[in-house]
């Protein structure tokens, strides 16, 4: 399947950066969970499916960063 997959990545604020960051991606995947797996080694993710079919992919570092992977049916 096509998807718009939109990365959202939050981090503690520190030395003025910005702490969200947000990457936008089109990417072909039967599997998103997989996708983000082979992204984001040894995380312990949590899956949601929205009504309108989009899947959100969670998870939290040990040092405070969040990541936030929203894929979306082209």
């Amino acid at each position: 399947m096509d998807y718009e997959l939109i990365i959202e990545r939050r981090q503690p604020s520190c030395g003025g950066k910005s702490p969200f960051k947000a990457e936008i991606l089109n990417v072909t995947t039967d599997d998103p969970e997989a996708f983000v797996r082979s992204r984001e080694s040894g995380a312990e993710l949590e899956t949601s499916t929205g009504e309108n079919g989009e899947v959100t992919i969670e998870f939290i570092d040990g040092q405070g960063m969040s990541v936030k992977y929203i894929f979306t049916e082209d």
